[in-house]
């Protein structure tokens, strides 16, 4: 093969190879989050003198102390109600810009409360400002994402549905997420057909949206959807944990293992998720 043939076809290929990793970050908006995020790690912002774990932008400090004084209550929190401790110490990252905030989420959008990937807690400026009352909730619920994902085996493990995960969160953090709206309005909204969709496994594609049975933006319902959602998921998570605690533990310890969460439901409460919502809507009719 000549010299120049040589770098023709070493041209090509690479070529062929950006051109695929441009598709993907298209068509996978997963991989563009990730890389997004990755790029703007708070990990790379100053860290507080007196907690390391707290990043923040300098003009941010004095909410970073804010979430400093906050921070051992809510891991406590997570640690006993999710049965273990942290796998790893989380990484909290504080904004007081929305561009910057936007970025470091990885979503690029600013209109988020917060989020948590890879074990970075990302909090937006609203927690530092109009939403400040949200920040002790918010933060524990962020918190409970960040102590499950760290006890997974693989990024790449089967993903638990984001019902379980989200309802999860709300729980442990006493309505982070779901402020609002009052359990007796989400089962108003279950006996009129606005009840969530229960599935048995997570969709890479679909992170926090939760879909209903009836879509209760259609009618104008005067709840905001997700924060509705959120205390639907929130509901079943706990009586699941009430109705069987020992079962309950199981099943978080197989999900932390990477196990598929549909068979690790089935194996710890001898019965599927859909027979168990089931039994919760007639628990909630009576």
């Amino acid at each position: 093969m000549t010299l120049n043939r040589f770098i023709k076809i070493a041209t090509v290929s690479t070529l062929a190879l950006v051109a695929v990793v441009c598709g993907a970050l298209v068509t996978i908006p997963l991989l563009r989050h990730y890389l997004v995020a990755l790029f703007n790690d708070p990990m790379g912002l100053p860290a507080l003198e007196s907690d390391a774990r707290v990043h923040f932008q300098p003009d941010a400090k004095a909410c970073a102390l804010d979430v400093a004084a906050l921070l051992p209550a809510a891991i406590a929190r997570v640690e006993i109600a999710q049965g273990r401790p942290f796998a790893r110490s989380p990484t909290i990252g504080v904004y007081v810009t929305y561009d910057a905030y936007a970025r470091a989420n990885g979503l690029e959008n600013p209109n988020i409360a917060a989020t948590s990937r890879s074990g970075r807690v990302i909090l937006s400026p609203t927690l530092c400002g109009k939403e400040r009352e949200r920040l002790p909730g918010v933060l524990t619920h962020e918190l409970s994402h960040a102590h499950l994902s760290g006890w997974r085996s693989s990024l790449f493990s089967a993903r638990p549905p984001s019902w379980f995960m989200e309802g999860l969160a709300v729980m442990v953090s006493g309505g982070g997420g779901a402020e609002g709206v009052s359990e007796a309005e989400a089962a108003a909204a279950i006996g009129k057909g606005y009840a969530i969709v229960v599935k048995g496994e997570g969709l890479w594609v679909d992170f926090a949206s939760i879909p209903f049975e009836i879509d209760p933006s259609r009618d104008n319902l005067a709840m905001p959807r997700q924060r509705l959602a959120y205390r639907q998921a929130a509901m079943f998570v706990a009586w699941l944990r009430e109705r069987d605690p020992d079962a309950f533990a199981r099943l978080l310890l197989r999900i932390e293992n990477g196990e598929s969460f549909r068979d690790s439901f089935r194996a710890s409460y001898a019965a599927s998720h859909s027979e168990q919502w089931g039994n919760f809507v007639a628990h909630l009719s009576k």
